[in-house]
């Protein structure tokens, strides 16, 4: 291994010499013109000593460049004016080759010897940079990546007529790219032009002029900032990625995740038909809440399949303070008491609800002792119910698994844009990549799609909610509104708790309520209506904390419902311009 790569170095090596034997360049003049549009005209008049016989030579300038800090392209416009050998016409091909204008100058029938000069004649534009109170032109003027050596460079700057040389500030880089030591100033010809000089150039090394002209004295206007994002995407089309992931994301959405047109609606006085708590709290945000489960265990306890008990403060190991506390107005904890009756027309859901609470052959259990206990259920009860609505017609597939699908091509996205910019070293492409992850991120709670039935189905649900919240202004009527009484707010405490209205509607019962119902013991021998209608709430808001409480050893100790441009300083070989060639 070592012996050939010491022979592919000596092969370099021994080519590079016949080079550098066969063709020179004598002399490498730049006459550059900067107009009061901010284009730059360039002609490079380059003297050549053949050797040995040749075709002609290369020349390529870069268009398009890469900006180190974001790995972001930027682009400029290259407009070739003409080609000449000794003043007259010579053959020439053009074209661009990666990020290069590329030239390939002479015959290819003929070979010639001998000192030649070739002329080369473009204009560029955006190769102005407009700092804050300066215009600067920083180009490379011959290129650092000439294969044969320069005996001397120069470079004349002619500015506009308007433009004063003692007011513009240069200098100048020489050398090998990276070369930070300054050659100096440019010297002030009789006709007013900025000369640079330097020389002599062995491969890789070159001449790089900069200099900076005050706003004031140059009045040239900065390109509006919508011109500056066309010239970016045009040269970095990965940053309308996002863009086009947005109008693709918004078409699928309207193609596979909006649900069906809903209707006007109108305030209804019953439960939705052949819909329970859980139903209705999904169809409302297409999600399963642990509000929603706290909601059918309520449902059960109002159809009679369990019965709810408080627990005070006796026997209770609860400190003294906490028991003085809690006792004025709600209990300190809740008994969930099974009732034997025959489990005919529940769901599977509510049916692993019930085996939920009371595991085993348990017949009591406390809400307390649920803690990092029932959430080992939540998953089948989650699975569950959503098969349920599916079978039921209201959604075409299970929204979690919907969700979960574009979330985790999102998140994939996100990581991928991270790893891109790393490996790659640009941040534009990795953020661009990135951002487009984001955006299909942001689009995963919107894509689960309900059926016509389901949205009918809502309609019915937004209706009930209208009804719980106006119910409780008295200058409203309803038509065919019921009375309210103790058996209204029973069947439909349930739903209200689904929708997160239950202290909207236990609010207004308070005066209604003076006999427990009969799926509730409270603690105290009297009952009060407004301290049942608290004491719900404060149910309602144990069971949301406690149910999907896990231990910390469980899901990292998580809730177990979870789950689902400018180039810097100057130096040698910066700027614009630049490239190099040789001979062939």
């Amino acid at each position: 291994m070592m012996r050939r790569a010491l022979i592919a170095s000596l092969i370099v090596l021994l080519a590079s010499a016949a080079a550098f034997a066969s063709l020179r360049i004598n002399h490498f003049d730049a006459s550059i013109e900067l107009r009061d549009d901010g284009t730059v005209l360039v002609e490079e008049r380059i003297t050549v000593t053949f050797a040995t016989p040749h075709h002609g030579i290369e020349r390529f300038v870069p268009v398009s460049y890469r900006v180190p800090s974001t790995g972001a392209s930027l682009t400029i416009d290259f407009d070739l004016a003409g080609v000449s050998l000794d003043g007259g016409p010579v053959p020439f091909t053009a074209k661009r080759s990666g990020r290069n204008e590329y030239l390939r100058i002479g015959d290819p029938d003929r070979t010639i010897v001998g000192n030649h000069t070739y002329a080369i004649g473009y204009s560029l534009d955006r190769v102005l940079l407009f700092l804050d109170d300066y215009l600067r032109l920083y180009l490379n003027v011959t290129g650092n990546e000439w294969s044969v050596p320069i005996d001397r460079a120069t470079a004349s700057v002619h500015l506009p007529s308007s433009v004063d040389p003692a007011h513009v500030s240069s200098t100048s880089y020489v050398g090998y790219v990276g070369n930070t030591t300054r050659e100096g100033p440019a010297t002030i010809s009789p006709s007013g032009a900025l000369v640079f000089e330097g020389g002599p150039f062995s491969p890789g090394e070159g001449l790089t002029i900069d200099l900076t002209i005050p706003r004031g004295v140059l009045p040239i206007e900065p390109p509006a900032a919508a011109k500056r994002l066309l010239w970016f995407l045009a040269a970095n089309k990965a940053a309308a990625l996002p863009i086009a992931v947005l109008i693709g994301m918004f078409l699928l959405w309207l193609k596979v995740g909006r649900d069906p047109r809903k209707r006007v609606i109108a305030p209804t006085f019953a439960p939705p038909s052949g819909m329970g708590p859980g139903d209705v709290g999904v169809l409302i945000d297409d999600r399963i809440d642990v509000r929603d489960v706290s909601a059918m265990i309520v449902g059960l306890a109002v159809t009679g399949h369990l019965r709810i008990e408080e627990v005070g403060d006796e026997g209770s190991d609860a400190p003294d303070e906490a028991k003085r506390r809690l006792a004025r107005s709600t209990p300190l904890d809740y008994r969930f008491v099974r009732v034997d009756r025959p489990p005919d027309g529940l769901s599977a859901v509510e049916r692993t609800i019930l085996d939920g609470i009371f595991e085993g052959e348990r017949t009591a259990r406390t809400l307390s002792s649920l803690e990092t206990d029932f959430y080992r259920h939540l998953p089948a009860i989650r699975s569950k119910l959503y098969a349920e609505l599916i079978e039921k017609g209201y959604y075409p597939s299970n929204p979690e698994r919907t969700r979960s699908f574009y979330r985790n091509l999102g998140t994939i996205g996100i990581v991928g844009g991270l790893a891109l910019g790393i490996s790659y070293g640009s941040l534009y492409l990795g953020a661009a990549v990135a951002a487009s992850g984001l955006v299909v991120l942001a689009f995963s709670r919107f894509m689960p799609r309900k059926t016509r039935k389901g949205v009918r189905a809502l309609e019915e649900i937004l209706g009930l909610a209208r009804y719980i919240r106006l119910a409780e202004v008295d200058r409203i009527e309803f038509h065919n509104a019921p009375e309210k009484s103790p058996e209204v707010f029973e069947r439909f405490l349930p739903y209200a708790i689904a929708l997160n209205l239950s202290r909207v509607w236990t609010a207004q019962f308070e005066g209604l309520l003076r006999e427990p119902p009969d799926w509730y013991r409270g603690a105290s021998p009297v009952f009060r209506g407004h301290l049942f209608a608290l004491s719900m709430l404060h149910l309602s808001s144990g069971m949301n904390r406690t149910l999907a409480s896990a231990p910390r050893t469980a899901s990292s100790g998580r809730s177990a419902w979870s789950g689902g441009g400018g180039f810097g300083g100057g130096f040698s070989g910066g700027g614009f311009g630049g490239g190099g060639g040789g001979g062939w």
